[in-house]
């Protein structure tokens, strides 16, 4: 049975119920969320799906537009016909204590309590979200964490059999660059036992060192300790660490030894995850590094970590 119900009027917003519908089964799959254009098989009586579906929902999605409340061709309007399932979707939902949320689509207000049928006028009591094409993407993120707190964390829903919290390094990378290894690190004096490792010995085959990992749109937050190396031969450096979700830039910190910083950043929703560090001042050329080696100068070579790099559901 379908976790999440979406309600909604044919010929009102119906292209934010698709747009809401295609968030929702990204995060949580498509068999835990139902609209009844996508949900009923072809072919299959709608009635006793639309019954049950809005009836033993965890959350109840009631999406109103501008025309929610508007006229048939008869002058009577649609929400007070007897066979309007719009209205008998809510009175279900209402009727079976679900958890019903208001979403109002763009600028339009909740109806008043006067204009609803009594089965419903309960509806104006609820606390509402709103989906508006300014903010559409924070809009559906808040909608998705208000979903994620009533369903709370026993349904275990969204994405079935991924853990809740996941070590980076058990899972296998799409990518990593040469000097970039897998390990235990002292960062500040405390040890890390499963760390991404960003150390060149004689020159640097990759001045950036990246890794990236499938999340599969699984989680929804990263975190790591980074910080130049407790063993770094050379004490004075500085390193970079960035977080690339799916290939843009997200967040950035600049560390020095001793002085470690920790990475919050959320993932919901990602699929590529990229870790990259460097040392500003790098040298990259091997010829160049192996002059600046025999004179006795530094290459400036990066000894970075990310210290425990996980994610969490």
């Amino acid at each position: 049975m379908a976790e999440i119900f979406i309600n909604f009027r044919n010929g009102d917003a119906q292209d934010t119920a698709v747009l809401i519908d295609q968030k929702l089964c990204l995060v949580f799959g498509e068999d835990n969320v139902f609209r009844s254009s996508r949900a009923i098989p072809k072919g299959v009586v709608f009635d006793p799906a639309l019954i049950q579906a809005a009836s033993n929902c965890s959350v109840f999605l009631a999406v109103i537009g501008p025309h929610w409340l508007d006229r048939d061709k008869e002058g009577g309007r649609r929400i007070d016909a007897p066979a309007d399932w719009v209205r008998t979707e809510i009175e279900l939902a209402i009727a079976s204590g679900r958890p019903v949320i208001p979403v109002l689509v763009g600028d339009h207000k909740m109806p008043e309590v006067t204009e609803l049928p009594a089965s419903i006028a309960d509806l104006t009591r609820r606390q509402y979200l709103r989906i508006h094409h300014r903010s559409a993407v924070y809009d559906l993120k808040h909608l998705v964490d208000s979903i994620r707190d009533h369903l709370g964390t026993s349904n275990g829903i969204p994405n079935p059999g991924v853990p809740d919290s996941m070590r980076l390094t058990r899972l296998p990378p799409i990518s990593r660059s040469s000097d970039v290894r897998i390990g235990p690190v002292r960062i500040d004096n405390r040890l890390f036992g499963d760390s991404v490792i960003h150390r060149c010995t004689d020159f640097a085959r990759s001045p950036r060192g990246s890794i990236s990992f499938n999340l599969g749109r699984s989680y929804r937050r990263f975190e790591s300790t980074v910080g130049v190396l407790d063993d770094a031969t050379d004490a004075s450096q500085e390193g970079v660490f960035q977080v690339f979700l799916d290939g843009v830039l997200r967040d950035e910190k600049t560390v020095r030894l001793g002085r470690s910083r920790v990475f919050r950043v959320d993932v919901t929703d990602v699929l590529r995850l990229e870790l990259q560090s460097y040392r500003p001042g790098t040298t990259e050329s091997p010829l160049l590094t192996g002059a600046r080696m025999a004179g006795g100068l530094s290459n400036n070579l990066p000894e970075l970590g990310w210290g425990n790099p996980e994610v969490h559901s």
